[in-house]
């Protein structure tokens, strides 16, 4: 109500105590936090205190409000997907399509580059869009497809996320040895200031490593989960719910399974 009668609007125009908002966002009309990147100008700039942060549910999201966010969604799955597949996949051959800094294999870089863009944009959207109408047919509900497929794709985003941390790990652990070395030598001038700065590399726990990932994609499959079963019932029979989500949710435990046995074989 404050918002509402705020004639100056200072989150979106701003003031001495604060920045315009840089997304052109107006707090008051604000439904959920997508758009925000949490710069906090609003909180300085609101003259009559009414802007505060709160927490949700963690991973939580409510459906994608038009296609824009559903591809989205989708790119973020379909590339730690790929990602994985090439660069810690047992195939040297398909390292070979992305070598072009060694090989200048162009032609191979284009096919790769096509059949990327092809799957991440039309290939996995498709297969989710046949998801959602398929839960629709066998449900027998009356919402559009394309509103069950933005409710759908949601779920998405927490394998997804998952997925980018458990290609990430191995990196990263890598590396441990020279971020200990670092600590000790920052700028390399001879310092030893915890005594790590010569040690010998080593693979931070590799043993343990596809436990991680593994640990991470069932813990992004249940998240995944999580908010498919928060899409509104609306006036539905519980059995009529689970048939109309029952073709996404195996497509995440059929995804997670797989890039399970991926990560940890």
């Amino acid at each position: 109500e404050v918002c509402q009668q705020c004639k100056p609007r200072f989150c979106t125009n701003g003031n001495a105590n604060g920045w315009a908002c840089p997304y052109g966002l107006n707090t008051g009309e604000l439904s959920q936090n997508s758009d925000c990147g949490l710069c906090l100008e609003c909180v300085r700039s609101c003259t009559f205190k009414n802007v505060s942060v709160f927490s949700n549910k963690g991973l939580a999201a409510p459906s994608a409000r038009d296609m824009s966010e559903a591809w989205l969604s989708v790119a973020i799955f379909t590339t730690s997907v790929v990602y994985s597949f090439l660069y810690l996949g047992h195939w040297p051959v398909l390292r070979d399509y992305v070598n072009i800094l060694d090989k200048h294999n162009w032609n191979l870089f284009a096919r790769y580059s096509a059949s990327f863009w092809m799957l991440t944009l039309v290939a996995v959207p498709s297969v989710l869009y046949l998801l959602a109408y398929t839960g629709k047919k066998i449900s027998g509900e009356n919402e559009s497809t394309k509103n069950i497929f933005l409710k759908n794709v949601t779920s998405l985003m927490p394998l997804g996320l998952a997925l980018w941390i458990a290609f990430v790990v191995p990196m990263l652990f890598v590396n441990v040895t020279f971020i200990a070395q670092s600590l000790s030598d920052p700028f390399g001038w001879g310092w030893d200031f915890f005594g790590t700065a010569n040690i010998p590399w080593q693979q931070f726990i590799p043993q343990y490593i596809p436990w991680i990932q593994a640990a991470l994609v069932l813990a992004g499959l249940h998240f995944s989960l999580r908010n498919l079963s928060l899409m509104p019932k609306q006036l539905l029979m519980p059995s009529k719910i689970l048939l109309l989500r029952a073709p996404m949710a195996l497509f995440l435990i059929a995804s997670a399974a797989g890039m399970m046995v991926f990560f940890t074989n």
